[in-house]
């Protein structure tokens, strides 16, 4: 378990030791261990390469006094040290830089009142709240691999760290960007909940920095660390400037990998759902199954990303309130235009005003958010953003009202029965569903995100025409929608005339 303070995880001898097997060390290493804790990895060091020159840092001297078996211990903080020009070496060896820094965010030391941070700065040279130690959270662990990578740059090196995989990625991403000298990458997967009881996705991470050679940042992807001899499963890297999860996938769809032709919209948040959100039994019910008397101008048919996911599109389940048309709107007058809802909203006023988010702040009484004139569109194509596989559902209204998708969902709006099911059937085809896959990162909490899905161009999406004409005109049988044939045909065929032209100019 983590010393809660200083956010560490202490290295299993077994595991350091497999991970250090990658790295095949020459005899003659020089070897250091940042945030070396009890310097296992120092350790493994010692056992597999005897002769090499091994330099711990550790902030708490107990643990340096243990590291200090393996090696030169230094007790001091990493962030306040050069690693070029503050550490004292006796040999010019190949160097290696090893270890598993703190799995832990800024927000989560500052709560516990931690010591242990880097000082303010712009580490990523970034802007405003893309600024890695500008924003109100960061992860300890990617600071001090950048820091690594950033400091040691100018001299060949090589870099192996535990970390979460997301982590990984971000690091890569930001060395495309920065343009680090980076020769080759690599991660093989650890089982965390295994080793240091984390339910997270992480690695055993591997870069090595040439300054003389070509620069690669696509990363292979290895299933276990403890059987490394393994080809990799995948690769995932930056392409053109741009992240994707295969590259070796993406190569087939990259040319559809663009600008959406249509904007992305989020689902409707609040921070209330006990009162915002009702039980369709058919009539509105609280949660706690009290029959709820109000105006149903402001209740419309509420989905959730699950219901999406589920194929639940068609059924009324929850109904939710939507005080306002649009973000920002007054709610005042609806003391007077609908006396029941603001009734019931003052009687829950002590939870509505109480919600924490900063969104809320100097609106008016009773605000949500994420919703505009697009939310009442009748038609959406909307896809979950939490599960793991990319399902886009043509939604159309209940009850005769335009359904509300939540927060956790995605969605195109349309007027247009016909053309929302023609893009509903792009986006189902088999080629968007590769370019996706090559995309995301289902690991994410999120896996599917609006960024992500603008990046869908569907003019360039090489689907077949004859399959997406079908599958619109079956979903609208099953929806009970109408179809015309003929206005699907010019739908596909503006798709069409996009594509010819774009391969036409370039």
């Amino acid at each position: 378990m983590p010393n809660n303070e200083l956010g560490d995880f202490q290295t299993p001898d077994e595991l350091a030791t497999a991970c250090l097997r990658v790295l095949s060390l020459p005899r003659e290493a020089r070897v250091l261990e940042p945030t070396c804790g009890h310097g296992s990895f120092l350790k493994a060091a010692a056992t597999l390469s005897p002769r090499s020159e091994r330099l711990g840092i550790e902030i708490q001297e107990a643990h340096a006094l243990q590291a200090a078996t393996w090696g030169r211990v230094r007790v001091g903080n990493i962030f306040h040290m050069s690693l070029a020009d503050d550490l004292n070496w006796q040999s010019g060896s190949e160097l290696f830089v090893i270890g598993n820094p703190p799995w832990v965010t800024s927000a989560e030391l500052n709560r516990m009142d931690s010591s242990n941070l880097p000082r303010k700065e712009n580490f990523k040279g970034a802007k405003g709240l893309d600024a890695v130690l500008g924003s109100a959270n960061f992860d300890v662990c990617e600071y001090i691999i950048m820091k690594v990578l950033s400091e040691l740059q100018g001299q060949p090196f090589t870099l192996g760290m535990l970390c979460k995989t997301q982590v990984a990625r971000n690091v890569m991403e930001y060395a495309a960007s920065a343009k680090w000298p980076v020769r080759a990458s690599a991660i093989y997967r650890i089982d965390a909940k295994k080793w240091f009881d984390a339910g997270v996705d992480a690695c055993w991470f591997t870069v090595v920095i040439k300054t003389d050679s070509t620069r690669s940042y696509v990363t292979a992807v290895h299933d276990d660390v403890f059987n490394p001899g393994m080809a990799p499963t995948s690769r995932f890297g930056v392409v053109d400037g741009l992240m994707v999860s295969d590259v070796d996938r993406y190569t087939a769809v990259r040319e559809a990998d663009g600008r959406c032709p249509y904007e992305w919209r989020s689902g409707l948040k609040h921070d209330a759902s006990s009162v915002f959100e009702l039980v369709a039994s058919p009539a509105p019910m609280t949660q706690k199954g009290v029959e709820l008397d109000v105006e149903s101008d402001y209740l419309f048919p509420l989905l959730k990303s699950t219901d999406v996911f589920r194929g639940r599109h068609r059924d009324l389940s929850k109904w939710v309130i939507v005080p306002q048309r649009s973000f920002g709107e007054e709610t005042s007058s609806l003391k007077h235009r609908a006396p029941k809802m603001w009734s019931y909203l003052t009687a829950n006023a002590e939870l509505l005003d109480g919600r924490k988010s900063s969104i809320y702040r100097n609106r008016p009484r009773f605000s949500v958010f994420g919703h505009g004139d697009y939310t009442y569109a009748p038609y959406k194509v909307a896809v979950s953003g939490l599960h793991k596989t990319p399902i886009f559902r043509l939604v159309a209204p209940i009850d005769g009202k335009p359904v509300v998708l939540d927060d956790t969902c995605y969605f195109l709006p349309f007027d247009d029965a016909t053309e929302a099911l023609v893009v509903a059937a792009a986006l189902n085809s088999p080629e968007c569903v590769g370019l996706i896959e090559s995309l995301v990162f289902w690991d994410s909490k999120r896996p599917l995100t609006k960024k992500l899905l603008a990046r869908i161009d569907l003019d360039r999406l090489p689907f077949d025409r004859s399959d997406v004409l079908k599958a619109a005109a079956d979903n609208a049988e099953l929806l009970g929608l109408p179809f015309d044939y003929i206005h699907a045909e010019d739908v596909v065929e503006r798709f069409n005339r996009t594509r010819e032209l774009v391969n036409t100019l370039f």
